[in-house]
């Protein structure tokens, strides 16, 4: 009689309510008239678990993200998985990349309007330093920090892709607190790898020719006739390329990837690289294109990158979500 007395009072016990960290436990049914409490509980206890029962990690919220509506972001869970590119990746997210400029041309020519002009001013001091020599690498630095211009590109192409609105005032209080600070640190290791790049160019510019070399035009014959103008021209191209391809490598896919995950800079610099080294021969082929267009869109007194930057920016977004896996 005893015993059923317990097993009465414990059964009693289970139904009357959740217990101190707002769950019921497992097989047991509510009391009658224990309100929303229980339900309140159960509701967490079923949010916190994951497609496969386990744990769900917390997503950020779109005020986490400084505004509103805003789209949540993907949780970094450390360096994720990457496709291996093909030509077809490229050439969808060129297709992509258009539409995204077609929809929104003001903002793209825009950014693309404000590259033009430093790239007007770099060239102003190239010139007044007596740089000519040092065109070329200059202007392919030039080019590596574009993916840090198209910044506000990636966040159109972004929010398009799940259907949110786009003004100028949302495509930057989007970028907020931690990613904002990122991006901005991101671009000024690109800024500084630029530096180093130039630095060692006008090295190797000053151990050929000195510090007084005559003008480009006026060199160039000695560069294409002597040892010396064809041992500067060597060591400069293989020098360039190195610096060329560490910072194409860091940051191929680096910026989009910050735009849109909760993850650090050394994680998105990881992720780029890995991307890159997944398929080198598609994923140069692009920095081929890109820096055949960049260079031809140059020409025009770097009108051309009015329509060629926006486009290779949305670009950039479409390829990053179709290599790098959620």
């Amino acid at each position: 009689m005893d015993e059923a007395k317990t097993q009465a009072a414990a059964a009693t016990r289970t139904t009357a309510g959740p217990t101190a960290d707002g769950t019921r436990a497992a097989g047991t049914a509510p009391a009658a008239g224990t309100g929303t409490g229980i339900a309140a509980g159960e509701e967490a206890a079923a949010s916190a678990q994951g497609p496969t029962g386990g744990p769900e990690p917390a997503r950020p919220t779109a005020a986490a993200r400084a505004g509103e509506d805003n789209g949540p972001w993907r949780e970094a869970t450390g360096v994720p998985d990457v496709k291996a590119a093909t030509f077809g990746d490229l050439g969808a997210a060129l297709a992509a990349g258009w539409s995204d400029f077609l929809a929104a041309p003001l903002f793209g020519i825009g950014v693309g309007l404000v590259y033009a002009v430093f790239g007007w001013l770099l060239l102003a001091v190239a010139e007044s330093a007596t740089l000519d020599g040092l065109t070329f690498p200059l202007f392919g630095g030039f080019v590596m920090v574009a993916p840090f211009a198209a910044t506000i590109l990636y966040e159109i192409s972004r929010r398009r892709s799940i259907d949110l609105s786009f003004s100028l005032s949302d495509a930057w209080a989007i970028i907020g607190g931690t990613a904002r600070r990122s991006l901005m640190i991101l671009g000024l290791v690109l800024v500084l790898w630029l530096g180093i790049w130039s630095r060692a160019a006008v090295f190797i510019y000053a151990i050929y020719y000195g510090f007084d070399a005559p003008p480009f035009l006026e060199m160039l014959p000695d560069l294409v006739t002597t040892e010396r103008g064809l041992l500067f021209l060597f060591w400069g191209h293989v020098v360039g390329a190195g610096f060329a391809a560490v910072a194409y490598c860091m940051s191929a896919l680096s910026f989009p990837f910050l735009l849109d995950r909760d993850a650090d800079i050394a994680t998105a610099i990881i992720t780029s690289f890995k991307a890159v080294l997944a398929s080198p021969v598609v994923m140069l082929s692009w920095a081929a294109i890109i820096g055949i267009v960049m260079a031809i869109a140059a020409v025009p007194a770097f009108l051309g990158f009015l329509v060629a930057l926006p486009l290779f920016g949305h670009a950039t977004w479409h390829l990053y979500r179709r290599l790098v896996l959620t």
